[in-house]
């Protein structure tokens, strides 16, 4: 009896197991039976590979991807007088890396489904394979840009396959600078010549990227300051004329020719809108009517000269000082402000000296004349505090070296 129950449960499993069988066969081949979507070839991409030491180009060959593909036939021809068969390859994914050699190609890519049968290729798609060229950088000169200092701002580089498509420039951490004009000599050596307005304070690679993306850099080139400050010395010719106060009372109209000062000033290199220092001047003037221009000696007070032969004023000054430079440093206006004392010698036998304490205000323009040398013209405008305040204006026009 158990053994017919067993018989008949036997029967009915493998009845069942049967039926599986033909669903899944009625399944699959309706899968099969659908068609395959239309394939489109897109543009062929790429990138450098730089994992083996030496750059490798990697042309990437991209489709569409088909839901009821098994794998894709990718089929690559080159163009040697007339398309001919490069390649031939079997992918799953939608995507096959290759690298070629320069030239003209194209391709197509065929589905194959599950059961081997080829579906439709998908139509050519060209695309070129340019030559690139790596390019080495050997040397360069100057090794700095010092923006304290005048002259052209050129750079030369000496290296190999520097093309006219190069893209060059220089590159800090947060800063790139790109030249105004590059020359490329024999594709070995190339000149770039920068914008000195342009120039940042930094430390720059120097880089050269060439079409197709080999690239190379070389550092450390610097741009920045020499010396913290400039160091303006001066010599100038500077009459008196008095303005107000006691000088103008007794020497009015007056123009004393004799007069002469040097100065040293100190002035921040680092640029801006405005410079700031210090100046520390020294002036010497000899007051004698004959000495001078006026309307006639007679106007001058017999009693003020006191029988002498005149009066030297030696004039030692402390000023502040703030500077604007204009067209690459080529011009500066510069104004002051500070103290200074006065030391009145009255040339006669009893050598009679007085020292009074005055108050200075100018204003002065330099105008580059060749290298570091300026020519300097300006006002300075003083007032002393004594019995007999006065008030004197000196003219200045002189030389400046920079250093």
């Amino acid at each position: 009896m158990f053994r017919a129950q067993d018989r008949y449960w036997q029967e009915i499993r493998g009845f069942c197991t049967a039926i599986k069988k033909i669903f899944k066969k009625i399944i699959i081949s309706a899968v099969f039976l659908l068609p395959f979507q239309a394939l489109f070839a897109q543009e062929a991409g790429y990138y450098v590979d730089y994992s083996g030491g030496s750059p490798k180009f990697v042309q990437r060959l991209v489709w569409d991807s088909d839901e009821y593909a098994l794998h894709y036939e990718v089929l690559i021809l080159a163009d040697n007088n007339g398309y001919r068969e490069y390649s031939r390859d079997i992918t799953k994914d939608n995507i096959l890396l290759v690298s070629l050699p320069p030239g003209k190609y194209r391709y197509c890519v065929t589905p194959y489904d599950l059961l081997g049968i080829r579906g439709e290729a998908s139509e050519w798609k060209e695309f070129d394979v340019l030559p690139a060229f790596q390019p080495l950088l050997e040397r360069f000169m100057p090794e700095f840009f010092y923006l304290d200092q005048n002259y052209e701002r050129v750079l030369h580089i000496t290296g190999a396959n520097i093309l006219e498509e190069s893209d060059i420039y220089l590159q800090s951490e947060t800063d790139i600078l790109y030249p105004e004009k590059v020359t490329i000599i024999d594709n070995k050596t190339a000149t770039l010549v920068f914008d000195d307005r342009k120039l940042i304070p930094g430390s720059y690679d120097i880089h050269i990227n060439n079409p197709g993306g080999l690239k190379t850099y070389l550092g450390e080139f610097v741009v920045g300051y020499r010396k913290p400050l400039d160091i303006f010395l001066k010599t100038a010719w500077t009459p008196l004329i008095p303005v107000s106060g006691y000088l103008s009372d007794v020497m009015e109209p007056a123009v004393f020719l004799t007069g002469f000062s040097v100065c040293v000033q100190a002035i921040s290199s680092i640029r801006g809108e405005v410079n700031g220092g210090m100046e520390l001047a020294a002036s010497f003037i000899f007051i004698n009517p004959v000495k001078s221009l006026q309307t006639g000696i007679e106007n001058f007070p017999v009693d003020f000269l006191g029988g002498s032969n005149g009066f030297l004023f030696i004039n030692i000054d402390y000023n502040f000082v703030l500077q604007r430079r204009f067209y690459y440093e080529r011009m500066a206006l510069t104004f002051l402000f500070g103290f200074g004392v006065i030391v009145e010698n009255n040339i006669d036998v009893d050598k009679q000296t007085n020292i009074i304490v005055q108050f200075n205000l100018g204003a002065n323009y330099i105008v580059r004349l060749f290298n570091d040398f300026y020519l300097e013209t300006g006002l300075d405008f003083s007032y002393y505090i004594s019995s007999n305040p006065s008030g004197y204006i000196k003219p200045r026009l002189g030389l400046v070296w920079r250093f």
